[in-house]
């Protein structure tokens, strides 16, 4: 038999030992389920653990589940009350369960006073696997300093050969008994309960998982300062000097109280830091309910499996206000002044109410049934429990508009009704000067209006008249007087344009027609390609901001690349061909992102354009080879959509001619003539047609 099937089989066997006779056969049916032969074999090894009885005078793992669910009789430690072990003398026992006995000692060696606690093995554990388990709890703790961990002061080994631990004495009460005892409302429980968080989270830094967290292990000493304790069946993450095979044993064998247990824990599936955030869950559910998440008829251990499985744990609001009706039904309405229920909700109103909405939401998150969907460590639970009580948005809220507003208007109540006071008193001025906002309505609408209409002018005499004088002889000098007034133009209308998005687009526009008119390279041009740059780069700034304002869309980022294009051509005219390869390279970054967001002949053929820019710029670099690839690059994008419309086709075979004819040249630099020549035959094919 597998060793995991056999490990699976001996821990049904133990727990059905675990369970009262008139229990056991329902209990193994509903843990075996449809796999037969699961519980025939555990009935097997029942049946032959029963026949040994017939041997043996006891049943060893029948004392073990009796002593795991009882308390031993007291003859079976009280041999060590008033024996002394090292420097303590041990005076009374104060506690029983797990695996463990507890015991008050003092030191006795005269060298100070001091009060501590000893936990032994019990006499049904003392054998080899469980007090292996024993030193392993004791090294756990070795590793652990937490003001609220319970510190271990020393360890050893009694003349028997016995471990013990040896830890500060906690003088306290069940974490439940001290909140009800002293009344604690919805936030002052909350705020005990994340000290204790922070002692698991601490464990979790330490690679230590818990897996038993429930009240009767968080102690809270008069002073109000929890201690967690017990560390007994806590498992290692990445467990060192530990023997492996020991270590999955434990987790087969693990001793756990079902109520508290995660789902996980009770399927035997593997354990992690979200178990403990689970069992953490329940604890918080029972400190503000005192009730548990799920109601289960009787004590029934598989009626306690199906409900931590299956069922979803109802809202503690709705626990609350259940337990209150069912409490005033049984005793009559307590009054306001006395009664745990009050109390409790001292200070936050009705106690289902406080409860209703963040702290619903936080808890049902840390019980999620899938640990994965759970808060992802101790300290995010904690975390939001601290942000619903300084009012702020919890992360097991879903984030809407209206929810963040509730709670900004919770936190800051007064200011909000200062600002509305604020407000009131403005809109009684408005009213008062609504006339006046009237006449200036209609005076800034007909100085709009003749901005506009000199705008209009401005761009007509700029643009229209150079394209009429182009070609006339003798123009050159008028041309470059309408560049420089229309540059002083436009450098004025900029400062005042950051308000107008429809104003910066068409400056960058103008600037960009400036720069062609100054030194662009495919256009009658005045020479002045480092006036064209300084156009360029002020369109480039304003593009950048208008992309940066809309969001980044799809033409924004496209007008961007333009200017990247622009750039990069003219600083190679200048022979900065560095700088020239860097806005180069911009661009092709850029025309890649945008064709992979929007396929299309159209992105395609600028992907194109790009790679034959980095061809232009590397081939300037004097890096023929890599050009050679860059424009080999260009012209097969372009190849691919010559068949995309009768308007595109004709701009992609101009600019295809071009991608061959600088190819051609920088095979000609290479010494590669038959190249060459090819290149410049498919110029003269494209160009012929």
């Amino acid at each position: 038999m597998p060793a995991d099937r056999w490990e699976r089989v001996e821990e049904l066997c133990q727990a059905v030992l675990d369970c009262k006779e008139d229990q056991q056969a329902a209990f193994l049916a509903a843990a075996c389920g449809a796999d037969y032969d699961l519980r025939r074999e555990v009935e097997s090894l029942l049946a032959q653990r029963r026949d040994a009885e017939d041997f043996l005078e006891h049943s060893a793992l029948r004392v073990a589940a009796r002593d795991l669910t009882t308390t031993p009789p007291e003859g079976d430690s009280s041999c060590f009350i008033g024996r002394r072990i090292s420097h303590y003398r041990i005076v009374a026992k104060v506690a029983s369960g797990g695996m463990g006995d507890v015991f008050r000692a003092v030191r006795d060696d005269g060298t100070y006073d001091q009060q501590v606690a000893m936990k032994f093995v019990q006499g049904a554990y003392s054998t080899d696997f469980f007090l292996a388990r024993f030193q392993y709890e004791r090294q756990i703790l070795a590793n652990l300093d937490h003001p609220n961990i319970a510190r271990l002061l020393d360890g050893g080994t009694t003349e028997e050969g016995l471990p013990y631990l040896v830890m500060e004495f906690i003088n306290g009460q069940p974490i439940d008994e001290f909140c009800s005892q002293k009344c604690l409302n919805v936030r002052g429980r909350l705020e005990i309960f994340r000290s204790v968080c922070s002692a698991v989270q601490h464990a979790h830094q330490n690679l230590i998982v818990h897996r038993d967290l429930k009240p009767t292990n968080i102690l809270v000493t008069p002073e109000g300062v929890p201690k967690l304790l017990d560390f007994g069946v806590a498992k290692i993450l990445k467990p060192q000097g530990y023997p492996e095979n020991s270590a999955g044993t434990v987790t087969q064998l693990r001793i756990l109280t079902p109520a508290y247990a995660s789902p996980e824990q009770i399927r035997n599936e593997p354990i992690s830091t979200s178990s403990d955030v689970y069992s953490l869950g329940v604890i918080l559910f029972v400190l503000l309910t005192g009730q548990t998440p799920y109601s289960v008829s009787g004590d029934s251990p598989q009626e306690i499996i199906r409900a931590i499985c299956d069922v979803e744990p109802e809202k503690p609001s709705v626990a609350a206000r259940r337990a209150a009706v069912a409490h005033d039904a049984a005793n009559g309405p307590a009054p306001a002044s006395s009664g745990t229920r009050q109390q409790r909700a001292a200070g936050t109103g009705n106690l289902s109410k406080a409860l209703a909405g963040d702290v619903d939401n936080i808890i049902l998150k840390a019980l999620r049934k899938e640990p994965r969907r759970r808060y992802s460590s101790v300290e995010q639970f904690s975390e939001d429990i601290h942000r619903y009580l300084t009012g702020l948005p919890v992360l097991a809220h879903k984030d809407t508009l209206g929810y963040r507003s509730r709670k900004f208007v919770a936190r800051h109540k007064w200011g909000v009704a200062a600002t509305a006071l604020v407000m009131l008193s403005v809109a009684a001025g408005m009213v008062a000067t609504l006339w006046q906002a009237r006449i200036a309505r209609a005076e800034r609408a007909r100085a709009e209006r003749r901005f506009n209409d000199v705008r209009a002018l401005a761009n007509s005499l700029m643009f229209d008249i150079n394209d009429s004088i182009q070609n006339l002889a003798g123009a050159t000098a008028a041309r470059r007087l309408l560049v420089t007034k229309a540059l002083q133009y436009l450098d004025s209308l900029s400062r005042e344009a950051n308000a107008d998005p429809s104003l910066q687009k068409e400056l960058a526009s103008a600037y960009e027609r400036i720069g062609d008119l100054q030194g662009g390279a495919f256009a009658a041009n005045l020479g002045d390609t480092g006036g064209a740059i300084a156009s360029y780069r002020k369109a480039l700034a304003i593009r950048q901001s208008i992309a940066a304002a809309k969001g980044y869309s799809l033409d924004s980022r496209i007008n961007v690349g333009g200017d990247y294009q622009k750039l990069s051509t003219g600083l190679l005219a200048l022979g900065d061909y560095r700088t020239g390869f860097d806005f180069a390279k911009k661009n092709f970054d850029l025309q890649e992102r945008l064709a992979a967001e929007a396929p299309g002949a159209e992105s395609q053929n600028r992907l194109a354009g790009a790679y034959y820019q980095l061809g232009l710029c590397q081939r300037d670099l004097g890096d023929f080879s890599t050009a050679r690839v860059d424009f080999s690059k260009s012209v097969a994008l372009r190849e691919a959509i010559t068949n995309a419309g009768p308007e595109l086709s004709a701009r992609i075979q101009v600019r295809l001619a071009g991608t061959y004819e600088a190819m051609a040249l920088g095979l000609d630099h290479e010494g590669d003539d038959e190249q060459a020549l090819a290149a410049n035959r498919k110029v003269a094919g494209i160009m012929g047609k």
